[in-house]
């Protein structure tokens, strides 16, 4: 009886995660569209080959790597991208918590 109260609990804390977790970044990355007047980066500086060549004759192409990655993880700040990580996270949590359920059964 007590493993079937377990493997339900676990499965109930799975859905909850799920649901939470996609409302949230739902919630982020539809709010986002609506406060979305910032201007289009698709012009930055920071793209062009000639700073990524520049970048990599002054400091190496472990500094370019280094560059790029800062950028991405920026990125990872701007609202949609939140949100996007917030759904991805919890998929994968409330995934974890199934799998356990049902290993939990076997």
């Amino acid at each position: 009886m007590e493993s079937i109260s377990r493997r339900s609990l676990l499965n109930y804390m799975g859905i909850a995660i799920l649901i939470v977790g996609l409302g949230t970044g739902e919630f982020v990355y539809w709010r986002s569209l609506k406060d979305d007047s910032a201007a289009d980066d698709a012009d930055s500086p920071y793209d062009s080959r000639v700073y990524e060549q520049t970048m990599e004759r002054t400091v190496g192409i472990f500094g370019v790597i280094m560059d790029q990655w800062s950028r991405t993880v920026a990125e990872l700040e701007e609202p949609k991208a939140f949100a996007i990580t917030i759904a991805v996270v919890s998929m994968v949590v409330a995934g974890g918590c199934f799998v356990a359920a049902r290993m939990h059964h076997e």
